[in-house]
């Protein structure tokens, strides 16, 4: 199975005596504004669909946390509603969003004031959601701004703050910031917090802002704005250059912007060659993916996966681990004395088995030659091997594996003909799901279809 739910399923669910309470899901937008207007709240929903039971199961868990019981009580109209529902549909073009599976955080005039994509079972993740919503509550909304910038008002201060009530709704600013640098006089391009301010937006590498400032600012400006700022927003800016080049890559279907991001990702891992490679490739293996290039994305991956992902031992994965963790407490100790804190990382180790996981999803689900199903048959079982080696005497909810892992595996044994072995492995998707405390129907009805034949 392809893990697209947010945090993987590595946190499992608090124990359920308290979780939101959502209203029927017929109820309508007039309806949910009314009662929030009424208990003075804001609203919060919750858009799922039936092409993922699995990523619905897993909301279920994190609703379940007892962290957001008191929260969500207090402070919002709840709401779960699928996309394919007639309700689902009016409400996304109520609030304009395109998407299946997000949750939203609104007011009782419909600006949006946090949007969370995908699923997950950790209630934490919803709770911050929450909180950054709560803290949006009563600023100017997008909505003042929208009719302001109607009437036409262009001033830079307006310009700039309405730049950011985009981003904080997660709207494309692109045209925007094109709009705003164009308008600046040239002597504006040479003062740092100008600049800064630009970056912090995420020029796209193929727009107008990024074109101007390149011809009139000095690189060594630039490079001085990397220098001042911590590594952590350094990093940010850079995701953000990446992420929309990559956005109006994929759009405009363009391979050319597409290898102009990769070398750009490369570039970002300058004092590492090896990772700066694979940031090269997995940056083209996500566009063909996304453009649905399947002859192109099956090579890319091949390569991907064969060259790096494959080729790593569990004992450097363990490594690579401990010095990210060290590399934490050393921040920590630089932090005020006396003060104590709880160090939180995320193992480096585990994009790689998600990784080669996600691939061999894909290639079960793109692939029609027998060598390709093969390969992808070969690299489940390896993210199977290298969970269960990286987790060997760990205090982990899945003693027997990761069941998404396994019922990848079924899912490629089932395609490939072999159903008896793939019953035998879904069947163990199934307990090893038990395992963590949690019993999804999607993993007992893909079972109950391979015995039948109907997968």
């Amino acid at each position: 199975m392809k893990l697209t739910i947010t945090l993987l399923l590595f946190f499992v669910a608090f124990a359920s005596f308290g979780q939101i309470v959502f209203v029927d899901s017929s109820v309508t937008w007039e309806q949910l504004s009314k009662k929030a207007v009424k208990e003075k709240k804001l609203i919060f929903i919750h858009f799922e669909n039936s092409k993922c039971e699995q990523c619905n199961e897993v909301a279920s868990d994190g609703f379940k946390s007892t962290i957001l019981k008191e929260k969500f009580a207090q402070n919002f109209v709840s709401i779960r509603v699928n996309v394919a529902s007639q309700n689902g549909h009016k409400l996304l073009e109520r609030l304009d969003i395109k998407g299946e599976l997000l949750s939203v955080f609104v007011d009782t005039s419909g600006n949006i004031l946090q949007k969370h994509n995908g699923s997950t079972s950790s209630g934490m993740v919803y709770a911050e959601q929450a909180d950054l919503a709560l803290s949006r509550k009563g600023k100017k909304q997008l909505s003042e701004y929208i009719r302001e910038y109607q009437a036409g008002e262009r001033s830079p201060v307006f310009m700039r703050s309405y730049i950011l009530a985009r981003r904080e709704s997660t709207m494309p600013v692109d045209d925007l910031l094109d709009e705003y640098v164009g308008n600046l006089p040239a002597d504006s391009l040479l003062n740092f917090e100008t600049i800064k301010f630009i970056y912090k937006q995420g020029p796209a590498l193929n727009g107008k802002t990024n074109r101007r400032v390149q011809a009139v600012t000095p690189r060594r400006l630039i490079d001085s704005i990397y220098r001042s700022i911590p590594l952590d927003d350094a990093i940010a800016i850079n995701n953000s250059i990446i992420g929309n080049s990559f956005r109006n890559a994929v759009r405009d279907r363009s391979d050319a912007l597409a290898h102009q991001v990769a070398f750009f990702s490369q570039g970002t891992y300058s004092n590492d060659r090896a990772r700066g490679i694979l940031a090269y490739q997995s940056t083209l293996t996500r566009y063909y993916f996304a453009i649905k290039d399947t002859a192109n994305y099956l090579g890319q991956a091949r390569r991907m996966l064969e060259r790096n992902h494959l080729m790593v031992s569990t004992d450097s994965l363990k490594k690579m681990d401990a010095e990210a963790f060290k590399r934490m407490q050393d921040q920590a100790l630089k932090g005020p004395k006396n003060q104590s804190m709880a160090i939180k990382i995320t193992p480096p180790s585990q994009f790689i088995h998600i990784e080669i996981n996600e691939h061999a999803w894909h290639f079960y689900e793109m692939a029609t030659k027998k060598e390709d199903l093969e390969s992808a048959l070969a690299w489940s079982k390896r993210s199977i091997e290298v969970f269960d080696e990286l987790n060997k005497g760990k205090n982990s909810s899945m003693t027997l594996g990761n069941p998404s892992y396994l019922d990848t595996y079924a899912h490629i044994l089932y395609k490939m003909g072999r159903k008896e072995e793939a019953v035998e492995w879904q069947t163990r998707a199934v307990e090893a799901q038990k395992t963590t405390g949690n019993a999804y129907a999607s993993f007992e009805n893909t079972l109950t279809k391979i015995k039948a034949g109907t997968l």
